[in-house]
């Protein structure tokens, strides 16, 4: 795959931790925010997807009643206190 170059704003600050984070990391600025863009494409890619399936199941009357999903939480936590 080719790579284009593209250009971002970014305030002092952030273009600042970008740096120290490159630094840290002994990587290029510019691959550090191709990272972080690609890492939140992908993360919002499987939201939206997610978000469509649920859509899909509910306009088939999948649907789970609050209660139960409630109490499929509570119990997971009460778990993770023990």
């Amino acid at each position: 795959m080719s790579l284009k170059a593209t250009s971002v704003r970014l305030d002092e600050e952030t273009l600042q931790r970008v740096g120290q984070m490159a630094e840290a990391m002994d990587r290029p600025r510019a691959w550090l925010m191709a990272e972080a863009i690609k890492q939140y494409v992908a993360r919002e890619d499987w939201f939206i997807h997610e978000v469509e399936k649920g859509i899909e199941s509910a306009d088939k009357g999948q649907l789970i009643d609050h209660s139960d999903i409630k109490a499929k939480w509570d119990a997971k936590r009460a778990a993770q206190m023990d």
